[in-house]
């Protein structure tokens, strides 16, 4: 009888640790089931029981960590990305984690390459459809001209040469001539830029205003928005010599004036406006209707672009109280701050990689020419020392 009574407080230990553990694994597998459906609220409820059943258990403040970043919940998502990086270094390695929480604690997520470093403004950079050069518009002798340089900076020419402004350069898909703007005749008009020749000649002649132009996937035709309508709208027009520009119907309802435009995987996009706001819509090339895409809270009348692959949507906003960068993943529905940064940055194209983008910031005093490396995320040392820190 005593051997059965010596066991009994080890059958109860026993038993109480397996009713902990199902009791936090319940609790894990619920959180997760409401992590599943966008449902935070209620995962952050199972994911806080499990980490109550067991404290020094990483598995619950990972998933815990994780609701509080998706939910923007940033004072908790550091404290508990703080534990999880004691309990568990390799857990705290989490990519996402490591994204959101750099941003919570004011620390930039990415490592950044400046490009320019002319005394005057750097801006509005275009990308090759090869990836391997930039255009961009300069005023660093004296007025707003146009100027390439190689992917990493280097090589930085002078290509237009007068006194009127020239600026919204964009690369042919060849990357043999470019497209931009110039009010030299004194109206914004757009221009074609024969990079091998060293030529250029005049696209259009009215007296509107003609802007963006981007080319069609085959680089037959240039694409731009016009008011020669009476409002902003969308034109095409056919780089041959017969043709003329003609406006393109996206859809017979729209009303409202046209915003910014780019081209990328078969589809126009642009910011419509639509019942006294702006909206962000798509247009096949091929012909067909217009369709809203969901896109978080933006700056209307700055860039908002799609990747290569339109799979992400690279945008501006002030939400946090000035311009900054940001990336939406359109099939994961997931959105990530980029730039963390006092002064305006703004996001203008993502390499064919889709590792890189680049953007013009006024961080560095006047505006200049940066990269943003997506595969060259924050180390976790950093963190977890801004965390030690207080920051």
């Amino acid at each position: 009888m005593r051997s059965i009574k010596s066991g009994v407080p080890a059958i109860c230990l026993i038993l109480a640790l397996m009713v902990l553990s199902c009791g936090r694994n319940a609790a894990l597998n619920k959180g997760r089931q409401f992590l599943e459906i966008g449902d935070l609220g209620k995962a952050i409820e199972q994911f806080a029981r499990a980490v109550q059943d067991a404290p020094k258990d990483q598995q619950g403040h990972y998933y815990l960590a994780k609701a509080y970043c998706l939910a923007d919940s940033a004072g908790p998502a550091c404290r508990e990305y703080g534990i999880l990086s004691r309990l568990d270094y390799g857990a705290a390695q989490d990519t996402f984690l490591r994204q959101k929480v750099s941003v919570f604690l004011g620390l930039e997520p990415y490592e950044l390459t400046r490009l320019t470093f002319s005394p005057g403004n750097d801006a509005l950079p275009s990308v090759s459809a090869d990836g391997r050069m930039i255009a961009f518009s300069s005023k660093r002798d004296g007025n707003p001209e146009i100027y390439v340089m190689e992917a990493d900076g280097r090589d930085q020419k002078r290509l237009t040469n007068n006194a009127a402004i020239e600026f919204m350069p964009a690369f042919s898909p060849d990357g043999k001539s470019l497209a931009y703007v110039s009010d030299r005749d004194g109206n914004n008009e757009i221009y074609l830029y024969d990079l091998q020749a060293r030529k250029e000649r005049r696209l259009t002649a009215n007296r509107c205003d003609d802007l963006l132009p981007k080319f069609s996937p085959d680089g037959g035709e240039i694409l731009f928005l016009s008011d020669a309508g009476g409002r902003y709208g969308l034109w095409r027009m056919s780089l041959a010599a017969s043709g003329a520009p003609r406006m393109v119907v996206t859809s017979s309802e729209e009303k409202g004036d046209k915003n910014f435009l780019d081209i990328a995987a078969g589809q126009v996009i642009y910011q419509q406006e639509q019942e006294n706001q702006m909206v962000v819509k798509t247009w096949p090339l091929a012909g067909g209707q217009a369709k809203q895409i969901n896109c978080p809270s933006f700056r209307a009348g700055i860039p908002t672009v799609l990747s290569p692959d339109g799979r992400y949507l690279l945008y501006t906003s002030s939400r946090q109280g000035n311009d900054e960068v940001y990336l939406y993943d359109r099939q994961a529905d997931q959105n990530l701050q980029l730039t963390v940064n006092p002064a305006e940055d703004v996001g203008f194209a993502m390499f064919p990689d889709l590792r890189t983008i680049v953007f013009d910031s006024q961080r560095d005093g006047d505006r200049e020419i940066y990269l943003m490396h997506l595969d060259r995320l924050i180390p976790a040392d950093r963190i977890i020392a801004a965390l030690s820190r207080g920051q």
